[in-house]
């Protein structure tokens, strides 16, 4: 492909030169036929002219170059009928019988008639070719073959960083940066490669350095909320624990179980996963189902109600946590700002949509609902602002929409489209 590219370029880069010498040819060619021929014949009438007038007996040029006619200011005198109808001027094209090809003819007006000048040498095209164009097409053919040439030895200077560019656009993040070679290298181009290496170095120190933190942080985060979570459940099961106190256990677990959550949409969104294109299809339905269960405990006293609606089946190629955070983001963004009603998760062929009756968002606050630390329904409602922000970051590192507006009937709802 890279070869085919280059030839390409090559054909254009002979076929510009090839029309603009072209071109130029014409051009000149046009200047030095008004320059060599209409001229010198404007001399030679100007001249003749002048003897003329000064001896009537003056005789009419008869060279193998030029011959001249003479015509009164009654059109009498010997002179070819293919010449009487011509315009003043030179007329470069022009057919004479003891002649096999076009000829120039200058007509010149005088006081005393009409002078007809017939330029019967060399043919007016071998002359300016032989005086006009072989020059200039010689001149144009070595500026142009000088430029195409100093235009390749400053490709061959360049194609090294080109070919550095490709090796770096074709990466893949999840293989790094490419180890660049060195060899056949010379001058800046051998400093780029090196500098370039050395940053590679230093770059995947720096990642393997931000993974192992990851993988510390997790596992470091995840043993206390494993132990808080433990010890609120043998709270919640215990016998003695007044009924305020279990409530308060249950909001333990809960607590627990989303920063569990939390963490793992962090990872996500740190490590920048390869979509799982090849991975078994995850169904939406069945996640939602699974999510709503998980969040019946959290409505329950506050009549609300938790609806899925399956109108299709939809599955999508990515890890099944990726769609568990997203639906509990957006429920649970929904159940805080609810004090009734349903919340309703409806799933098409293309994507799902997630609906409240809360008290909606206002309007001015839609276009950045999704930036961090935004909280469109009220400082005093529970959260940070930054579920809707996670929700769109995922939307956004696997190419989803995502859309938000507020009901007519009351409340938001929140439309992704996964295909």
């Amino acid at each position: 492909m890279r070869d085919s590219e280059r030839w390409q370029r090559i054909l254009l880069q002979a076929s510009f030169i090839f029309v603009t010498v072209l071109l130029s040819v014409s051009a000149v060619a046009w200047v030095l036929q008004k320059m060599l021929v209409e001229q010198a014949l404007a001399l030679e009438a100007q001249s003749f002219i002048e003897a003329y007038q000064a001896d009537p007996g003056f005789p009419l040029p008869r060279t193998r170059n030029l011959v001249g006619y003479l015509a009164d200011t009654q059109g009498r005198g010997e002179v070819p009928d293919e010449l009487r109808d011509l315009d003043p001027g030179l007329n470069p094209s022009v057919t004479l019988p003891d002649h096999a090809q076009p000829l120039p003819v200058y007509v010149e007006d005088f006081s005393q008639g009409r002078l007809y000048l017939v330029f019967a040498g060399y043919n007016v095209n071998r002359l300016v070719g032989l005086f006009g164009l072989l020059p200039v097409t010689l001149l144009l053919i070595i500026v142009y073959g000088t430029s195409w040439v100093a235009y390749r030895v400053s490709a061959r200077a360049v194609s090294p960083v080109l070919r550095i560019a490709r090796r770096l656009r074709d990466s893949s993040p999840a293989q790094g940066l490419p180890e660049l070679s060195i060899e056949g290298l010379k001058g800046e181009t051998r400093e780029l490669v090196l500098a370039m290496d050395e940053y590679r170095r230093r770059l995947e120190a720096l990642v393997e350095r931000e993974r192992q933190f990851s993988s510390d942080v997790s596992h470091e985060l995840r043993t206390p909320i494993t132990i808080i979570d433990g010890a609120a459940q043998f709270l919640e099961i215990d016998s003695g624990l007044t009924d305020r106190g279990r409530q308060r256990a249950q909001m333990i677990r809960r607590a627990c179980k989303d920063v569990s959550e939390l963490i793992d949409a962090f990872l996500i969104l740190g490590r920048e996963p390869k979509r799982l294109v090849d991975s078994e299809a995850v169904n939406v339905a069945e996640v939602a189902e699974a999510e709503l269960a998980k969040l019946a405990p959290l409505v329950s006293g506050k009549g609300i109600e938790l609806e899925l609606d399956a109108k299709a089946e939809l599955r999508v190629p990515v890890h099944r946590k990726v769609i568990e955070i997203i639906l509990n983001n957006l429920c649970r963004n929904a159940i805080n700002h609810s004090e009734g009603g349903a919340i309703r998760v409806s799933i098409n062929s293309s994507g799902l949509n997630v609906e409240d009756d809360g008290c909606g968002i206002d309007e001015e606050l839609i276009p950045h609902i999704f930036d961090r630390q935004v909280r469109g329904r009220g400082a005093q409602k529970a959260g940070e602002g930054i579920g809707l922000n996670i929700v769109k970051r995922l939307c956004d590192l696997y190419k989803w929409e995502i859309r938000l507006a507020n009901r007519q009937e009351g409340g938001v709802v929140v439309g992704i489209r996964m295909t």
